[in-house]
């Protein structure tokens, strides 16, 4: 439902923007913070109670930190061959993908 002040929608207010960036903040955080806490060893169990969420959006959580996670990788080793073309070091790559010397190598050498 879309309610109109004057020609203008409630989603076009000030108020309800800054309300939608909050949340949007929010549940960045909890994307962030929940395989934290998992990795610390609580279960999915406990870290709902905790957060207040229902197990489904734990594991939702997770799967989409997991999926951001394997994206930014690929990411990352795509741009290996571009940056050592560009006479950045083996050494710098690794330094700011945070990979070891030995996985920008290995990147390297599989490039035609």
């Amino acid at each position: 439902m879309d309610y109109n002040i004057g020609t203008r929608s409630f989603k076009d207010t000030k108020v309800y923007q800054e309300a939608f960036e909050e949340g949007r903040l929010e549940g960045l955080r909890l994307v962030q913070t929940i395989p934290h806490l998992l990795d610390l060893g609580l279960t999915i169990e406990q870290v709902a109670e905790k957060l207040g969420l229902t197990i489904n959006q734990v594991q939702n959580a997770k799967l989409y930190h997991d999926a951001m996670q394997i994206g930014e990788r690929r990411a990352k080793l795509k741009l290996i061959p571009t940056l050592l073309k560009l006479g950045v070091t083996v050494e710098k790559v690794a330094e700011a993908f945070d990979f070891s010397v030995e996985e920008v190598r290995q990147v390297a050498q599989s490039q035609p």
